[in-house]
């Protein structure tokens, strides 16, 4: 069997006898590669494994894109079923799971465990409690392997992070657990300079995200701003499943006046976690944005949408109204304080909204985002739109007839 690994992959994933393995790791590393190697080396050999990812709809994609490649290259005996999202490989098999799906992963014992982008799955203490560490018990040298990028030290309940709680186990010594923190300069392949460059990208977004998205290091939130980049998971566009999607919604905050920007953020309802796909953020005049407004509506097949109609939003709502067709429009007028509305529906936000990393420098959902995460808890921050744009959205989603949130 011919799987090239990296050194580090080959010590991390394949040398080491520790029954906890965790490895938080910047982008592009070669985490999920390695792990997926390792696995089908471990499993030809017979080993009854389990990988867990983040969503049911990345199946498919990552045993398409890493694991068929390798099983072909190496004219490996193997059946998928699609199906049952079982994998298996000469001696052994692999099932396949997704945490938005806990009640699927419980039930069996495995060798080998692995929880791929462990910094959104053990997000919630409750999987990892009550569905992965009593699959651990089977076998005396069962392993756990838990590989991603972090995403900060508190959890979404506010209390410690998992991974965060795990990789201090690794820190201090504790008897049966190893691992490795890993950044994207690890992985020897990639150019140098382009990591660079990927590093200006992340600064001018967040700079304590370079630590977290390439060191692969935890960080904790900024105390100051009411948002953080560690607060939130994101999703590259080409990997929503849009078999998935419940609805289609986006909110309009109107420029008022100034250097106001009209704010129109827009996205995907699956489950409890609403997708922002899309963000048309500017300052341009209504001649220009009803127009693009109108677009992007119908480019989306939008199936709600909400315009506040404070000052010029009710003259905004007429305008949009006569352009556009199969959309449920809404005038919603805001009538409490502004600050006062974006700290209460805050911590929805963080707990549901998933944003995209694959946006264009300088994209208008680029300058949606800095102003994001600028906000600040005083509310004195040079500008609002972003968050205010956001908070509409989030309140109009809450109210919708679709019972996805606790």
């Amino acid at each position: 069997m011919s799987l090239d690994l990296f050194r580090w992959q080959y010590e991390v994933f394949l040398q080491t006898k520790a029954k906890f393995n965790i490895i938080p790791a910047g982008r592009r590393t070669g985490k999920t590669q390695g792990a997926e190697r390792v696995a089908i080396i471990n499993t030809a050999q017979g080993d009854k494994s389990l990988w867990i990812d983040t969503i049911n709809g990345n199946i498919d994609r990552y045993y398409e894109r890493y694991f068929l490649p390798d099983l072909k290259a190496n004219d490996l005996e193997y059946d998928w079923n699609a199906q049952k999202k079982i994998l298996k490989i000469e001696k052994g098999y692999i099932d396949f799971r997704s945490a938005d799906r806990p009640e699927s992963i419980e039930g069996f014992g495995y060798n080998k465990i692995y929880l791929n982008e462990a910094g959104i799955i053990l997000n919630k203490d409750e999987l990892y409690i009550n569905s992965v560490l009593p699959m651990l018990i089977d076998y005396a040298d069962s392993q756990l392997f838990a590989f991603g990028t972090p995403k900060g030290k508190v959890n979404k309940k506010g209390g410690d992070h998992r991974f965060w709680m795990l990789w201090q186990n690794v820190l201090n010594k504790t008897p049966g657990y190893a691992g490795r923190q890993l950044s994207t300069y690890d992985n020897p392949i990639l150019d140098v300079q382009n990591i660079k460059e990927l590093e200006e990208e992340i600064r001018k977004l967040s700079p304590e995200a370079v630590e977290q998205e390439v060191g692969g290091k935890f960080i904790d939130s900024s105390e100051d701003k009411v948002f953080s980049y560690s607060d939130f998971d994101y999703f590259a566009l080409p990997d929503i499943n849009t078999e998935n999607i419940e609805a289609r919604i986006g909110a309009i905050d109107v420029a008022d006046q100034g250097l106001d920007s009209l704010s129109f953020p827009l996205g995907n309802l699956i489950g409890d976690r609403f997708y922002v796909t899309d963000w048309l953020f500017t300052t341009d005049n209504t001649e220009i944005t009803i127009p693009q407004v109108t677009t992007l509506v119908q480019h989306h097949k939008l199936n709600h949408l909400a315009i506040e109609t404070n000052s010029m939003g009710a003259m905004f709502l007429n305008q949009v109204q006569q352009n556009v067709s199969n959309t449920e429009i809404h005038g919603i007028h805001q009538s409490t304080n502004k600050h006062s509305r974006i700290i209460q529906n805050a911590h929805f936000i963080r707990n549901h909204f998933v944003f995209r990393n694959d946006y264009e420098s300088g994209s208008h959902y680029d300058l949606a985002m800095r102003e994001l995460f600028a906000y600040t808890k005083d509310g004195k921050a040079k500008h609002d739109d972003a968050p205010d744009g956001l908070t509409l959205l989030a309140s109009y989603v809450r109210e919708l007839p679709y019972n996805n949130f606790e």
